[in-house]
């Protein structure tokens, strides 16, 4: 048996020459394509190709030009091309890796051809999906990036207006009144001068604590649970609470609450519901907050709408967010956190 394994093993080198020149001679299209693949992988690892050349590559060494290569990326119903392209739905032979189908060859060339083709070339198409799926999520960090500075410029316009045309103007003309009055106290009634200035003080306590608000609820203090609850009772709709007891770091608090602060007033105003349910649930590190409604469904974090800032406000805090919103079924806002113990 030994001496047979060596035979075997010695012969196959051989035989691996011979049916390539079987191949070559017979069958010439599976030759050029598969001997195509193989100089194409070798040339990625060395650096001097891209695994995005393999639809030029293999319509070349098949002389296809109808040949298409399509990949399956994740969170996409349909199959794209290396540039993102979508390549339609006509049917073609689908790729596979690891029992997974990642994309499809479509073209003039025989089925049985392109299985064999496809099989061949599915580490290529497997990291072409890849270096794309990269490429588009670090394409959304740097647009989340983008858009979070854009809203942090405008939210400090904001509030230097709100303090400039609010609490500050009022201090300022209580400067100056308590000052005519210290020079004119004799012919003042300071009475009335101090009420004013004290419903003055007042009304410009009023509109800081708004202005602070708004970057962080004061309701908060008290921890999330307490401060959802008192979210509910300024909805006009039945709010079924479920949140978990434990303290939370700020920061997730924070998040945490204007995810279902958002959530719940987009319910309210464009999803017709007649009920909302709010979960906070912590669990192996994460916490996992979700807000779903009865409505009429149809919600989608477009540019510049709620749903999108929070999108970027959850993924700068380390989280994801996912919206499902079929029409007439309702709509779930999800968050996930990381939170650990």
């Amino acid at each position: 048996m030994v001496v047979t394994a060596l035979a075997a093993v010695a012969v196959a080198p051989v035989r691996t020459r011979l049916q390539r020149r079987v191949d070559r001679r017979l069958y010439p299209a599976r030759w050029a394509a598969l001997h195509a693949v193989d100089d194409l992988r070798a040339r990625v690892d060395a650096g001097t190709a891209r695994p995005e050349e393999l639809q030029a590559v293999l319509a070349a060494a098949l002389r296809d030009a109808d040949l298409r290569v399509g990949y399956r990326e994740p969170g996409r119903a349909g199959l794209v091309d290396a540039d993102g392209v979508p390549v339609g739905c006509e049917p073609g032979v689908p790729v596979r890796w690891g029992g997974a189908e990642i994309g499809m060859l479509r073209g003039a060339s025989a089925p049985a051809l392109l299985a064999e083709v496809g099989a061949a070339a599915a580490l290529l198409v497997e990291v072409v999906r890849l270096r794309s799926e990269l490429g588009g999520a670090l394409r959304e960090v740097a647009s989340s990036r983008t858009r979070l500075l854009q809203a942090g410029y405008a939210e400090r316009r904001r509030l230097e207006r709100d303090l400039h045309d609010g609490a500050q103007q009022r201090l300022v003309s209580l400067g100056m009144a308590l000052r005519l009055a210290q020079r004119h106290a004799e012919s003042v009634d300071l009475d009335e001068v101090f009420d004013q200035a004290v419903d003055e003080l007042a009304t410009a306590v009023r509109e800081l604590r708004r202005v602070a608000h708004g970057l962080r609820p004061s309701s908060l203090d008290d921890g999330l649970g307490p401060a959802l609850r008192r979210l509910a009772t300024t909805v006009p709709l039945p709010v079924e609470l479920d949140v978990c007891p434990e303290p939370l770091p700020d920061d997730i608090a924070t998040t945490a609450y204007y995810v279902a602060s958002e959530a719940v007033s987009n319910a309210i105003k464009h999803a017709g519901a007649d009920s909302i349910a709010v979960r906070v649930a912590r669990d192996a590190g994460r916490l996992q907050v979700s807000v779903r409604d009865d409505g009429r469904g149809g919600a989608a974090p477009h540019r510049g709408s709620g749903l999108a800032g929070l999108t970027d406000r959850v993924a700068a805090a380390g989280g994801a967010l996912q919206v499902r919103s079929a029409p007439g079924r309702g709509t779930l806002v999800e968050a996930v956190l990381p939170c650990a113990s």
